[in-house]
């Protein structure tokens, strides 16, 4: 009997390297001030934002039979996200990634690969797996798996997340399946053409989603449920290292979305939580490291909103 879970993520799963450093070199050589090896990837993150926040979280996503396979594996068990689904591919690598993160900025450089690994083929997409879930949050990798996914949730009437980052064929398709997408800035103007975030979250909504948003970074975040735009602030936190907050902000959306889901989870709120969980993640090096617990992030909240003596 397999286990139940609150969210299910399917997508990108790497194991990342990062490297704080006084600044990001061309042609230079500098000294590493500090560095973590930890797992990555959009979905893998988010999933793991969740647990950390007290949800119950299974990952599928294919990796290599190598060392880094192994760590990622490490990785989820540490965090207590179920792995019974993920996919091993034999005599192959896993997807890695190289950060170098300003120590200056918190703002980072990526260098990644998807290994050699073959992503998951829809008919490695088990409908009990999905079935299992209370919701299901995909990144957009492993598009045609995304797609078949979504297309058993939604007739399940399962909500589906989509964290909407890279332009990848059939995106328009996976959109039209989701109930909630959040775009990054970028992805949100170069898919509907609109340069202003709002138009761009009304013209993403026209595609049948029933909330969506646009990411801002320090900006904060935007969402449209249909009648209202919400314009959600980032909170003011020492930044270390950006890595992973989109992904995290994902993660704790969906953790918000499915703990509110019996009194009916509210946009705001959702977003609100999500930047606060986001600019948490911000204060430690690494994508992962900085994740708080439920606790500690509905303290920061309270006293973020704590009106000043």
């Amino acid at each position: 009997m397999k286990s139940k879970s609150d969210i299910l993520g399917l997508g990108y799963c790497s194991w990342d390297t990062l490297c704080l450093l006084p600044h990001i070199p061309l042609d230079d050589k500098v000294q590493i001030v500090q560095s973590i090896e930890q797992g990555g990837g959009p979905a893998a993150t988010a999933i793991a934002a969740a647990a950390r926040l007290g949800a119950k979280t299974t990952f599928i996503g294919a990796i290599g039979d190598d060392r880094n396979g192994e760590n990622i594996l490490s990785d989820f068990a540490t965090e207590g996200v179920s792995t019974e689904w993920l996919v091993k591919r034999t005599e192959t690598s896993s997807a890695t990634a190289y950060c170098w993160v300003d120590q200056s900025t918190g703002k980072r450089s990526i260098a990644w690969t998807h290994g050699g690994a073959a992503p998951l083929t829809p008919d490695e997409v088990s409908e009990e797996a999905i079935l299992s879930a209370r919701a299901l949050h995909l990144d957009g990798h492993q598009t045609p798996a995304a797609i078949r996914a979504a297309e058993i949730a939604r007739a399940h009437d399962i909500p589906v997340f989509l964290d909407a980052g890279t332009l990848v064929n059939d995106i328009e398709r996976l959109l039209s399946l989701c109930t909630v997408v959040i775009a990054s800035e970028v992805f949100a103007e170069r898919f509907t053409g609109e340069k202003d975030p709002q138009a761009a979250a009304r013209a993403l909504h026209r595609l049948g989603p029933e909330w969506t948003g646009v990411t801002l970074g320090r900006n904060g975040s935007i969402g449209f449920d249909g009648k209202r735009i919400h314009e959600i602030p980032t909170p003011d936190v020492k930044v270390v290292d950006t890595t992973g907050a989109g992904d995290v902000f994902h993660g704790a959306f969906a953790a918000r979305y499915v703990d509110t889901m019996a009194s009916g989870p509210d946009l705001a709120d959702c977003l609100h939580f999500a930047s606060a969980v986001a600019a948490m993640k911000c204060r430690k090096l690494g994508g992962r490291t900085g994740i708080p617990t439920r606790e500690e992030a509905l303290a920061f909240i309270k006293s973020a909103t704590a009106p000043s003596l």
